[in-house]
């Protein structure tokens, strides 16, 4: 049976930009960036499927100490994403892979992951294959920012729920893309050692932007096994007791009869 191709997004790389402007206004971009002035503390960001770079080049000039690892399988894209970078002077700071990020990543530690309007694109398997992939490369209390299409509850819950499949139906035909639903990634992060730190919904709750916190378990050293104390084979005697000065009470002894008072006994006759 043949694979499906992979969803190629070089279609759309130019124009997609306008297109998001077009539909969403400044939304998506205002969702992408809300916790820009929060990571100025990050070394090391991996950004995974960042499109044209409109947050990693925001990300770059405000961070001046920041270094980045992007993933993305679109050649165009990487392309625009570099000249987004460069434009700010961040070039000699991005490194760009074109490669799946559910295959391979970058053999270093991040202290930042960043995937908006991303994880959408990934299914429930794929989303965790993705989680085990990345976590390893994760530094003890590393942020990782989710922007993402959410399906509210009440009574945007349908409009909602219309205009998220209608979106997939487009970027089926635009792109091969074949997700057809949003995956939960909120249990999966949980799972894999994150802790929600903040979440912001724009659009009624159509739009998500949150941030999560890496804190894995605490390790515990290893403890050396408790060795009993070895027990004597042969227990040690017990002492000796004393000699009694009276006659020992379980051997019988015969005591001579004492005269009674005023009986003659032989001697005195």
């Amino acid at each position: 049976m043949t694979a499906p191709a992979m969803p190629n997004f070089d279609r759309i790389a130019r124009p997609y930009r306008w297109m998001e402007y077009l539909t969403f206004g400044r939304a998506l971009e205002r969702c992408r960036n809300h916790y820009l002035p929060r990571l100025w503390q990050c070394h090391s960001a991996l950004v995974l499927g960042d499109g044209d770079g409109r947050f990693l080049a925001g990300l770059l000039a405000a961070n001046r100490e920041l270094r980045a690892d992007a993933i993305d399988t679109s050649a165009a894209m990487l392309r625009l994403l570099q000249l987004s970078v460069e434009s700010v002077g961040g070039g000699s700071r991005l490194r760009t892979h074109q490669a799946s990020a559910l295959n391979s990543l970058p053999e270093q530690r991040f202290d930042l992951v960043a995937t908006h309007f991303f994880l959408d694109c990934l299914t429930q398997e794929e989303l965790n294959t993705l989680c085990r992939q990345v976590v390893p490369h994760l530094e003890p209390g590393a942020l990782w920012v989710v922007s993402d299409f959410h399906i509210p509850r009440g009574a945007m819950r349908w409009p909602a729920h219309v205009l998220v499949r209608a979106l997939y139906f487009a970027f089926r035909l635009l792109t091969n893309l074949r997700t057809t639903a949003l995956p939960e990634h909120a249990a999966i992060l949980t799972a894999a050692g994150f802790g929600l730190v903040d979440r912001r919904h724009w659009l009624g709750g159509l739009l998500s932007s949150e941030l999560w916190e890496y804190t894995p378990a605490m390790q515990l050293p290893p403890q050396r096994p408790k060795t009993p104390y070895p027990l004597d084979p042969v227990p040690d005697p017990e002492p000796a007791s004393p000699s009694l000065p009276e006659p020992d009470p379980c051997v019988f002894h015969h005591e001579p009869a004492t005269p009674k008072t005023g009986q003659r006994t032989s001697s005195d006759s």
